[in-house]
C-alpha cells in the first residue's frame, strides 16, 4: 500500500507540473484564473510556489525554474521573485539563485538586474544585469553578467604547484575555500560542448590565486571534461588553455611579464608572452622580445625575436667583491 501511494504522488506531482506549464504556455492563461484560487494566488494574474521544468529536443529535462511568487506581464514574459534556476545538461550542472526577474518560459531565457549567485562543478559566480539562456548559436546554458561580476575556482591556475584535493565545496559558500578568484566588468558562462566550457571575461580582468596575478583587458578559459569522470563528479575539469589579451601584466613570487597576449597551455605546462613581451626576473634580469616562452617550475625563459625585434637578455649586476679598483 505504501509502494502504490508513494508511486500515486508522483503521478500527481508529475501531471501537476505540466498543467502548470501548460498553463504558463497558453496566452489567456492570466485571464482565465478563478476566485475560487485565490488562496494560492498573490494577485489575480500570478501563483505562487512556482515549479516549471523545461525540456531539450530530445525530450530530456533541460532546467527547471522554482519561484515562491510570479506574476504575468506580457507577451509571453512573467516577473519571478525569490527564484531558483536548475540546469541539468552537460557537466556543467549549475543551480542560479536571484532576488528578481523576468523569464519567457517558451525561449527558455531569463534576465534581471538584482545578483545573480550561480553554484557549479568546482565553480562559484556571482553578478548584477544578468542573463540566462537555455541554448544559443555557440552551445548550451550560457549565464553572463555585465556588472560587479566574479568567478571563483577551486583549482590554481596552471604555473603553480597543484594542492592536493580539498573536501567538497560545502552548499553555503565561503570564498577562502576558493584557489582563483576572477573579476571583470562582463564575465559570461558558457558550455561550448558536453565536454567543453568556456569563461569570458572582458574589461578590468583580474586574476588572483596564491602566488600568481594577472591583469588584462580580455580572457578567456577553457575547461575540459575528463573522459573518466562520472556525471556526479563534483569537478569541474580540467583547464585545456587560457588566453589573455590587452596589455597583459602577469606577477609570480620573483618575476613579472608582460605582453599583447598571453597563451597558458596545460599540455604542455608552458605560458607564451606574444608581442612586446618583456620579463623582470629578480634573479636573473629582464629578458625582451617578440616572444617569450616560460615552463612552469622553472626560472628559464626562452626569448625569441621577430622580424623587427631583436630578443635581449640584461643581467642584474655583478656584486662587488671587494677587489681593489
Amino acid at each position: 500500500m505504501d509502494i502504490l501511494t508513494k508511486y500515486y504522488r508522483g503521478l500527481c506531482s508529475y501531471f501537476s507540473i505540466i498543467v502548470v506549464s501548460l498553463a504558463f504556455n497558453c496566452p489567456s492563461f492570466a485571464e482565465k484564473i478563478e476566485d475560487t484560487e485565490a488562496k494560492s494566488l498573490p494577485t489575480e494574474n500570478g501563483v505562487r510556489n512556482l515549479r516549471m521544468p523545461g525540456f531539450d529536443n530530445s525530450g530530456m529535462m533541460a532546467w527547471e525554474l522554482f519561484a515562491n511568487e510570479v506574476t504575468f506581464q506580457k507577451d509571453g514574459i512573467y516577473e519571478a521573485f525569490d527564484l531558483v534556476l536548475e540546469t541539468m545538461t552537460g557537466f556543467n550542472e549549475s543551480n542560479a539563485s536571484s532576488k528578481q526577474g523576468l523569464f519567457n518560459p517558451n525561449l527558455g531565457q531569463a534576465w534581471g538586474e538584482s545578483f545573480l549567485e550561480v553554484q557549479g562543478k568546482g565553480f562559484w559566480a556571482k553578478g548584477k544585469k544578468w542573463t540566462w539562456a537555455n541554448k544559443i548559436e555557440l552551445g548550451d546554458q550560457l549565464m553572463a553578467f555585465k556588472e560587479s561580476g566574479e568567478v571563483l575556482f577551486e583549482d590554481n591556475l596552471l604555473l603553480e604547484k597543484r594542492k592536493l584535493k580539498k573536501d567538497p565545496i560545502p552548499k553555503k559558500v565561503e570564498t577562502s575555500l576558493f584557489n582563483t578568484h576572477t573579476s571583470a566588468n562582463y564575465i559570461e558562462i558558457l558550455e561550448l560542448s558536453p565536454s567543453q566550457n568556456r569563461f569570458l571575461l572582458e574589461g578590468q580582468v583580474s586574476v588572483k590565486s596564491e602566488s600568481l596575478e594577472i591583469e588584462c583587458a580580455w580572457m578567456e578559459i577553457l575547461f575540459e571534461k575528463d573522459a573518466n569522470a562520472s556525471k556526479e563528479s563534483s569537478t569541474l575539469g580540467k583547464i585545456g588553455k587560457i588566453i589573455a589579451r590587452g596589455k597583459v601584466a602577469m606577477k609570480q613570487t620573483g618575476r613579472r611579464s608582460y605582453a599583447d597576449e598571453l597563451v597558458i597551455e596545460t599540455l604542455s605546462d608552458r605560458a607564451v608572452l606574444k608581442g612586446n613581451a618583456r620579463v623582470e626576473d629578480d634573479e636573473y634580469g629582464v629578458a625582451e622580445g617578440n616572444e617569450i616562452v616560460l615552463e612552469k617550475g622553472k626560472r628559464r625563459a626562452k626569448v625569441i625575436g621577430g622580424k623587427d625585434v631583436r630578443p635581449s637578455l640584461q643581467l642584474p649586476e655583478i656584486p662587488d667583491f671587494g677587489f681593489p679598483k
